[in-house]
This record gives structure tokens, C-alpha cells and sequence, in this order.
């Protein structure tokens, strides 16, 4: 009797413990879209002087590395002039952006969409579309995208008046994921 009880302990024990470790554990990890967006100031910003024609003079300078955006998947950053609509004559329009991959990129640049020559509206347009990325920003290892953005301040839409020329023009920089 005493060796049928301990064979029947000893098998519901064997049963239960194969019942306990043979459960299996679901987790569900849901991971958020990753959006990350820098602007960084140049140290030094080199101006050009370029001359068109007779009255369109046009100053360049080229901020390298100047966004970086680390992003899951595509993105669009867009761009509006601090100048407000009707500010003064010869001011509306008078930058204009281009960007281009940055001096030192490591991200992905497959479906990197890059503008040039944008016309920024004032602040009380809608922004331009500077750069648009159909994919993520992460190329293996490196996760930002980096971009140097060509200033261009002086234009065929507006000449520099050497009586009232702004002397900051603020530009801002949205980014976002459609």
C-alpha cells in the first residue's frame, strides 16, 4: 500500500511539474515610432557675395551638418521665414534654402528626396518642404541623417536695400513623420 502511494505521489508530482515548465509565456512589445530632430549652430558660417545681375545681389553660405534627424521610419522636414508677411518692402521671399547630404552622413540615404532653391514663405504661411525621406534615418549602426543646408539670402524675388537690411532673418525648422 505504502509503495502504490508513493508511486501515485510520485507521478502526480512528475505531472504537475512537466504541466508548469511546459507553459509557455506570450509578451507583447509594441515599440513607438522614434523621432529625434537637432539643429545645430555653425561655429563659423562662410557668406559669399554672388552677383547675378545688376541689382540681384545674392549672399550663400553653407552650414555644414546642421540638421540631423534620427527617425523609424520616413520624415519630412520643413522650413518658414522668421520674416512675418508685409514686414517691409523687399523682404518677403528673401530666403531661400537647398539642402544636401551632410559632410559627415553615415545614414540612409535611399529615398532621400532634397531640395533646392526653396523659397521660404513668411511666418504666417505654410512652411516649404525642404527635405522629404520615404524611409528611416538608421544605416546599421548609424541612426541620424545628417544635412548641410545652403543659406541663400538675397534673391531674384527680392533685392537687398542697403538703407534697411535685416540683420537676422530667422529661419524655422519642423520636422515630422507623415
Amino acid at each position: 500500500m505504502r509503495k502504490g502511494l508513493f508511486l501515485f505521489v510520485f507521478i502526480s508530482l512528475s505531472l504537475m511539474s512537466t504541466a508548469i515548465f511546459a507553459q509557455s509565456v506570450n509578451m507583447a512589445i509594441t515599440l513607438m515610432d522614434a523621432l529625434s530632430f537637432t539643429v545645430n549652430p555653425p561655429e563659423f558660417l562662410p557668406a559669399d557675395e554672388v552677383k547675378k545681375r545688376k541689382n540681384d545681389n545674392r549672399f550663400e553660405a553653407i552650414a555644414s551638418d546642421h540638421i540631423s534627424v534620427v527617425s523609424s521610419r520616413g520624415y519630412v522636414v520643413k522650413a518658414i521665414s522668421g520674416v512675418q508677411a508685409g514686414a517691409g518692402p523687399g523682404l518677403e521671399g528673401l530666403v531661400q534654402l537647398s539642402s544636401l547630404i551632410g559632410t559627415t552622413n553615415g545614414g540612409n540615404t535611399a529615398g532621400l528626396v532634397l531640395k533646392s532653391d526653396v523659397v521660404l514663405p513668411p511666418s504666417n504661411g505654410n512652411p516649404a518642404t525642404v527635405i522629404f525621406a520615404a524611409n528611416c534615418s538608421w544605416n546599421g549602426p548609424v541612426s541620424a541623417n545628417k544635412f548641410n543646408i545652403a543659406y541663400k539670402i538675397g534673391s531674384q524675388f527680392a533685392y537687398i536695400d542697403k538703407k534697411a537690411p535685416p540683420s537676422i532673418i530667422p529661419v524655422i525648422f519642423t520636422v515630422l513623420q507623415p
